[in-house]
């Protein structure tokens, strides 16, 4: 695992008392063009951060579980920890032969602990597994075309809050960004969440972690809307609706397809060495 910064002192600032500076409109539509409007703010450990535009909610809403699990690419032990970041207990998680499109070996492993707010958890009583199969299947393409594995260590027992997606994001990141892991991602239920996903955009290595927050909406369009929230984490942009590209990164086809062109390629492969072993 990267070696993290641990002590920035208190600069954790508010986020909740500067809302017109980080507001960030979460469209409800795909039918209208886009182009990136990134609001600029500081991240818990004090570095300057842009919160990406938020990823419209998904047209229609799964089902809430999948058909199969997750391809797991190796065995790993995720410790659960309570609010106050206690761990109170275990939870194995183990390779397995399940069919997917993932057959390339990891040359790059990648650390996440997974937070689901008070919504999520009172939905999804088994919450735990169906988060790690939603985190696996959006690390397929980053295992297929990158050879980057994202493998859940730790759980976090979130309460969000928030008055949109982008101060449910400075909340999580204020929260629960001990900068133990790669990725921070939260997963809610919050009524005020207005996005399908939305996340920080860095310019360097981060220094805590990396994070994003993605909206219960069934587990194919969450797990679509965590890898493309993931692709900001590596300083991805998006693609401008209408253009015919296909790429995870175009809202035309964020939750259909699970690959990107080839400037988001290149992207991921110059900032991989942010995160992971």
């Amino acid at each position: 695992m990267r070696r993290k910064h641990w002590l920035i002192g208190s600069i954790a600032l508010g986020m909740t008392f500067l809302p017109s500076f980080i507001q960030v409109h979460a469209e409800q539509s795909h039918s209208h063009s886009h182009a990136d409007t990134h609001i600029t703010t500081i991240d818990k450990f004090g570095q300057k951060v842009q919160i990406g535009d938020a990823l419209p909610k998904a047209k229609t809403i799964g089902k809430e579980k999948f058909d199969q699990p997750a391809k797991i690419e190796s065995n790993s032990t995720a410790v659960i920890l309570n609010e106050k970041k206690q761990v109170v207990g275990q939870k194995q998680i183990k390779k397995n032969t399940a069919s997917n499109k993932v057959t390339a070996a990891a040359t790059r492993t990648v650390t996440v602990l997974v937070t689901a707010d008070e919504e999520y958890r009172a939905a999804h009583p088994d919450w735990q597994t169906l988060t790690a199969n939603i985190v696996e299947n959006a690390d397929n393409g980053f295992q297929r075309d990158h050879a980057i594995d994202f493998q859940v260590q730790a759980y976090g027992n979130w309460t969000s809050s928030g008055s949109n997606s982008s101060a449910i994001l400075s909340d999580l990141d204020r929260d629960w960004n001990t900068g133990q892991y790669d990725f921070l991602v939260g997963f809610t239920k919050d009524a005020n969440f207005d996005a399908g996903g939305i996340a920080y955009v860095y310019s360097s290595a981060p220094a805590g972690s990396a994070v994003s927050v993605n909206l219960d909406q069934g587990a194919t369009a969450t797990w679509h809307a965590a890898q493309h929230e993931f692709s900001h984490n590596f300083a991805n942009s998006h693609d401008p609706q209408g253009s015919g590209i296909q790429c995870i990164m175009n809202y035309d086809y964020s939750y259909s397809v699970d690959f990107w062109d080839q400037a988001h390629d290149d992207q991921i492969e110059l900032n991989e060495g942010w995160y992971g072993f």
